[in-house]
């Protein structure tokens, strides 16, 4: 274990983990939206403007919300991860659990959960039927549905709430997210 002044020590389980900080955990993130996040919000998009199935939305949320949870859960990383050679680690540096892999998705489960319902009204939203194009859509939504600018604004202040603890948690490199898991992300043995 680490000397995290935090933490409880037990001297006799004394293990050297490699933190990684922001540059290998964003190239990270960024294969995996390379791998799912790009694919799963063309296929949203596509639906929201032509197809409007509230179905599919659900099925591409489902996709979305368990991809990280559930590959961190059983592998101890997502795919951009493993490229990387990085994993994630408990306090003791072992395997994560199925809750701790929850956690550290929380506030993607949350915002997908908040969402659903949302978006099921607009699926069936028959004022929005009469829209073509992208644009037209998108502004009548906008204006229909002024919680998702709401929505999108909470986003990215938690987004950057993140990021401000991740850098300011050196050596340890942890995020919100971490800490309310009690994980860390490690260089891969």
């Amino acid at each position: 274990m680490q000397n995290d002044p935090f933490l409880e020590q037990d001297e006799s389980q004394e293990t050297e983990l490699n933190f990684k900080g922001f540059g290998p955990r964003l190239g990270a993130y960024l294969l995996d939206a390379l791998f799912l996040i790009i694919p799963v919000g063309a296929v949203n998009i596509y639906n929201l403007i032509y197809l409007r199935s509230f179905w599919l939305y659900l099925l591409a949320s489902i996709v979305a919300m368990a991809y990280k949870p559930i590959l961190e859960w059983l592998y101890g990383a997502t795919w951009g991860k493993m490229i990387l050679y990085i994993k994630v680690v408990d306090y003791d540096g072992g395997k994560i659990n199925a809750a701790q892999a929850v956690l550290r998705s929380i506030f993607t489960i949350a915002q997908t959960l908040i969402m659903l319902p949302i978006y099921f009204y607009i699926f069936n939203d028959g004022y929005l039927a009469d829209f073509e194009g992208y644009f037209d859509y998108s502004l009548a939504l906008a204006e229909r549905y002024p919680v998702l600018n709401v929505i999108s604004g909470i986003s990215a202040l938690i987004v950057f709430a993140e990021v401000i603890a991740l850098l300011m948690d050196q050596p340890y490199w942890r995020s919100i997210h971490d800490r309310i898991a009690k994980t860390y992300v490690v260089e891969k043995e």
